[in-house]
């Protein structure tokens, strides 16, 4: 396994983080996100900027043995404040970003996502989201490593489970999990399936899980703070 480093996103990252943020919505969500590229990071840029604080709470970066960016992901706990994906602004900062016609694209598949959104309310759990490693890194264990970080934060929260939503269609990342030792514990059925991304929601023990990882550098991964 190639060598990384884990550690707390910062606000110098956020450029990487909107490139790789965008990676993952033309992953997950193809059509979602329109216009120049460089538009599109923009946007995601801003959205990120306007969460301030809670943009960076409990997110992470894996860097490459040259400290590059090359994977994020975020651990959203109950007590902490939510990260919000459209905050205020975004539609004007959209208009202005990447155009009209991928503006009202970008409403009308968010629209449909709203079918589809997990309500995360376990107070034993914590939800891991945004998880992304860049196209040209994958395969050489970035995002298994970035996993192992995750939940070493939450077992450090304190808290026994970790979470995770995943688009049904998603199976590669699916069998990434289940390798992990997550299983599906919840999946969206019926009308809203229909409607909105079919997706299902996965569960781990992490309590008492090792979380050792050879092959990666974990000594400036912050310790969040105990509830």
């Amino acid at each position: 396994m190639a060598a990384f480093t884990i550690r707390p996103a910062t606000e110098s990252d956020i450029p990487d983080l909107a490139r790789l943020i965008v990676e993952l919505y033309h992953a997950e969500v193809p059509g979602a996100l329109s216009g120049a590229r460089s538009g599109q990071e923009r946007l995601i840029a801003y959205t990120l900027r306007a969460n301030g604080a809670a943009a960076l709470a409990h997110r992470y970066v894996v860097c490459d043995s040259q400290q590059r960016v090359i994977g994020t992901g975020m651990v959203q706990f109950a007590d902490a404040p939510v990260f919000e994906r459209a905050p205020r602004g975004t539609l004007v900062a959209a208009l202005r970003e990447i155009g009209i016609g991928p503006t009202l694209k970008l409403v009308a598949v968010v629209a449909r996502t709203l079918f589809g959104v997990y309500r995360h309310a376990d107070p034993q759990s914590a939800l891991i989201h945004s998880v992304v490693v860049d196209p040209a890194a994958r395969g050489q264990g970035a995002g298994f490593a970035l996993m192992m970080a995750l939940e070493a934060a939450i077992r450090q929260y304190g808290l026994p489970r970790a979470r995770l939503q995943v688009l049904a269609s998603n199976t590669g990342a699916q069998r990434l999990y289940r390798r992990l030792g997550y299983r599906e514990i919840w999946r969206l059925t019926g009308w809203r399936a229909r409607l909105g991304w079919p997706s299902l929601v996965m569960e781990k023990e992490v309590a008492d899980a090792e979380g050792a990882v050879i092959g990666y550098s974990q000594q400036s991964v912050a310790s969040p703070r105990q509830p």
